[in-house]
């Protein structure tokens, strides 16, 4: 391992430190308490953002549970290089969104279609108006309702109560409120900030409230949580050998944290698992701005602690390590070994520091996976995964997805580690015996 690799191991080891974490929080608290000041979030909105949709509501919840201000930015729109495919994204997170509502048992319902553009301005101006206000998550909340539903009447309604701001006076909100965003550390909106943290989307606020209530901020009568952890439960059935397909890249940590239980998952509903390796983002010159990177590093290294999941003494297997990690999955994957490699390998640079650029990494991932030296160097002389790994994208922006790591069965494409609970769903209703038996090696 050169002294570049062992140094970088060493930069991700103190960034995702638990220690270190607890420290930084404990420095803030002490700040806090010594200025006098409230527990203060923020909250970074954007009206036509199904996430926000659902944030706006959830944080005027999270406000009356516990003692904290409550700040309100206006954002604009994400910028070109977090947001690699626009339209796949605007349509996948209405989706997503309305997934996450009906779960959560939250008001959002998928139009079918993008916000119409006339009432996201008005929002938009309407919003400007009321941020600042006693009244701004309310504000949100009705013009997120009008926005979604179509309804001018609210809308007109909503102006009525909070006022209107000018173009010239929206444009500078939003771009104060994303250039605050940013220096912050964040790309998004539908976010909350506490004390050096983001909190993005519904599905991480419960991370936000673990934390308050650790520092006694909450009400006496909180109990529960607005959005609860999402995790795939142990139920089990027969989906008799339905495919289900999954899409991961060597180089993304939330591949390390879904594959082992994506696997499991398939056990135990006896679905057949094709394994579609893509190509990094990074290597398909799509852009990982730093804040971007740190994001979900931070948050991979806390999902990570939530499943019992070692991470932290990283590897970065970007370039060459990637591609012959791929060369030797292509052929394992040929020979019935790939889940045994890919869950290797992935263990291997996200939690125990293997180089798999070097030949020495590589033989100590291969040959715990039950792959001999020989084998690999095979595999490393053959250059036909990169026609694969080309076909899998392909095929995974055909169902209209473009992320990693990425799941299709039967009616249901999903993207994201933290989305296994709708596979199950998914898998659950192609059962021909479900079952709500509790898998006995778990």
């Amino acid at each position: 391992m050169s002294i570049r690799v062992w140094l970088r191991r060493k930069v991700y080891q103190q960034i995702t430190s638990e220690t270190r974490l607890e420290a930084r929080r404990a420095k803030a608290e002490k700040q806090r308490q010594r200025r006098g000041e409230p527990h203060r979030v923020m909250y970074f909105h954007r009206p036509g953002d199904p996430a926000s949709a659902l944030m706006s509501a959830l944080t005027a919840a999270l406000a009356e549970r516990y003692d904290i201000a409550v700040e309100l930015h206006l954002v604009g729109g994400p910028a070109a290089d977090v947001a690699p495919d626009p339209e796949r994204l605007v349509t996948y997170a209405r989706q997503d969104t309305a997934a996450l509502a009906q779960h959560f048992g939250l008001d959002f319902t998928d139009p079918g279609h993008a916000a119409d553009p006339a009432l996201e301005a008005r929002a938009l101006a309407i919003m400007t108006a009321a941020t600042g206000t006693s009244d701004a998550l309310q504000a949100a909340r009705e013009t997120d309702r009008a926005l979604w539903s179509g309804d001018a009447d609210a809308m007109e309604g909503a102006a009525a109560r909070y006022g209107q701001a000018s173009a010239a006076n929206v444009k500078a909100a939003c771009r104060e409120g994303s250039a605050l965003r940013d220096r912050l550390g964040h790309f998004q909106s539908g976010a909350l900030y506490y004390a050096g943290e983001w909190y993005w989307t519904a599905d991480r606020l419960h991370y936000l409230e673990t934390r308050l209530r650790a520092l006694g901020a909450a009400h006496a009568d909180t109990d529960g949580f607005l959005a609860p952890p999402l995790l795939e439960s142990q139920r089990a059935g027969d989906c008799q050998g339905a495919v289900l397909e999954l899409y991961p890249s060597l180089r993304s940590p939330y591949t390390y944290l879904a594959m082992e239980r994506a696997f499991a998952l398939a056990d135990r509903w006896n679905a057949r698992v094709d394994l579609r390796f893509v190509l990094p983002m990074v290597m398909r010159s799509l852009p990982v701005p730093r804040r971007k990177g740190l994001y979900f590093l931070l948050d991979t290294k806390r999902e990570a602690t939530r499943l019992g999941l070692p991470f932290g003494d990283i590897c970065d297997p970007v370039g060459r390590p990637t591609e012959r990690g791929l060369a030797v999955l292509h052929h394992a994957n040929a020979q019935g070994q790939g889940r045994e490699f890919l869950t290797s390998f992935l263990r291997g640079v996200w939690a125990d520091g293997l180089d798999a650029g070097s030949d020495g990494g590589l033989r100590r991932i291969a040959e715990r996976a039950g792959i001999d030296w020989a084998t690999v160097q095979t595999a490393l002389g053959d250059e036909s995964w990169r026609e694969t790994a080309e076909a899998n994208r392909q095929r995974l922006l055909d169902l209209g997805l473009w992320g990693v790591p990425s799941f299709h069965t039967g009616d249901l494409a999903v993207w994201g580690q933290d989305r296994l609970w709708r596979v199950e769903k998914a898998l659950q209703s192609q059962a021909a015996t479900p079952s709500t038996r509790t898998d006995p090696s778990a």
